[in-house]
This record gives structure tokens, sequence and C-alpha cells, in this order.
């Protein structure tokens, strides 16, 4: 046991002891400042190879930056002057309305007006030929005739009629209006003389007047009949051939 003993105790501080490994201590704050150091370095040193790289390829950061904020500026003045386009685009569009607007409302109130002239010169006419009795073509005279189509019946028309006599009044007229309607029907040209011939009505619009006489009506066409004019025919009591016609394009 004591030879064991003392041959343990050489082997610790003999020749043949382990050797013994002095370090120095580093603190931790100090270790890390030194990590960073090295972390902050690389970093750089990174950077400075990519943009070395870049500047060997042709890029240069400081131009790109330059090209960056002059496409930034026109991007802005551009959409300042779309900003402006669109309003400008805004402004002309309502006042093309509005003087669209004003062209309709003149337009119809110059029909209108062309309306009221054209009656008032009529109604002038009408009235100074009733005040001058010995003047006039002939006995009668169609004076005034309107053929309006019903929007509501497509073959349904209405229609307005003036006859006024004219020269000496001293008998009154007596006779008849007929009409005689022209057109295309199924692509052929047709004829319709109206009114109708209705058993017990007669073909024709008995008149009687010693000054005028006004007649008002409406009359219904075949369906797919496209007129195309009018003829008024006013017959004297016993004959039958119409002394006076007129004709009106529709």
């Amino acid at each position: 046991m004591a030879y064991k003993l003392v041959r343990t105790i050489k082997s610790r501080f003999g020749i043949n002891a382990p050797r013994l490994l002095v370090r120095t201590h580093i603190p931790w704050p100090l270790r890390m400042v030194a990590i960073g150091v090295l972390v902050a370095a690389g970093l750089m040193l990174g950077q400075w190879v990519f943009e070395t790289g870049l500047r060997l390829a042709g890029f240069e950061k400081s131009q790109a930056q330059l090209q960056l904020t002059d496409l930034s500026s026109r991007v802005k003045r551009l959409e300042q002057e779309n900003a402006e386009l669109q309003a400008e685009k805004l402004r002309i569009s309502q006042q093309i309305e509005i003087e669209q607007t004003t062209q309709k409302d003149l337009a119809k109130s110059l029909q209108s007006l062309q309306e009221e002239s054209a009656t008032l010169r009529e109604d002038n006419a009408f009235f100074r030929n009733l005040l001058s009795p010995d003047q006039g073509p002939g006995p009668v005279s169609i004076y005034h005739f309107k053929v309006e189509h019903n929007p509501v019946l497509a073959s349904e028309y209405r229609y307005r009629l003036l006859l006024l006599k004219s020269g000496k009044r001293e008998q009154e007229f007596v006779g008849s209006v007929q009409f005689l309607v022209t057109g295309d029907q199924a692509g052929k040209k047709v004829a319709y003389t109206l009114p109708e011939a209705v058993p017990g009505k007669p073909q024709a619009i008995n008149v009687s007047f010693k000054y005028y006489q006004r007649l008002e009506g409406a009359f219904q066409l075949p369906a797919g009949l496209s007129p195309k004019s009018i003829q008024i025919r006013v017959f004297e009591v016993g004959s039958t051939q119409p002394k006076w016609t007129k004709t009106v394009n529709l």
C-alpha cells in the first residue's frame, strides 16, 4: 500500500506528471464587444465587395439613386398633370352637356315659334279671305290639311281639314270629301279609298257650309301598308268626279 501511494505521488509531481495549461481569463463583455467588431468588419467588407462588384459591372449606386429620384419626380408630375386633365375633361363634358341641352331647348323653342308663326299666317290669310268674299280662285278651296300618326296605334292616323268657300257666298256648298291613300304593301303599290265602303254608310264624308267647315277624325290603314301620300278629293253634290284635289306626301 505504501509503495502504491509513493508511486501515485511521483506520477503527479514527477516527470510523468500531466501538463498544466494556463489560459488568460477574458471577461464576457469584452468577448461580446470583440465579436461585434468582427461581425461589423465582416459586414463592411461584404458591402465593399458587393459595391466593388457592381461598380466593376458598370452599375453606380449614386447614379441609380439620381435616376430613381428623377423618375419619382416625373411620376409625381405626370400624376398631377393627369389629375388636372381629368378635371379639365370633366369640366368640358359638363359644358358640352349644358350646351347640348341649351341647343335642344332652343331648337324646341324655334320649332314652336315656327309652328306658331305658320298658324298665325294661316289664320291671317283665312280671315282676310273671309273678309274678301269676291276674291278667290273658285267656289271651294282646300285651305289646310294635316295628318299625324298615332303613336299608340301603329295603323291609325288622325287628320284635320279646313275647307273654305271662296268667291261669292250667296249659297251653301253641298258636297262630300274623300281620301285616296297610296303606298306600298308586300312590295306592291296599292291605293285605298277612305272612308271604306261599308253597307249602310256612305263612301265619303258629306259637307255643307256657306263660309268654311272644319273636319277632324281618324282612319286606320291595313296592316303592312306603308303610306306614301294622301289625296284629298272634294266632290260637288251629284258629281262622280272630284272638282278639287290636293295631295300631301307623308
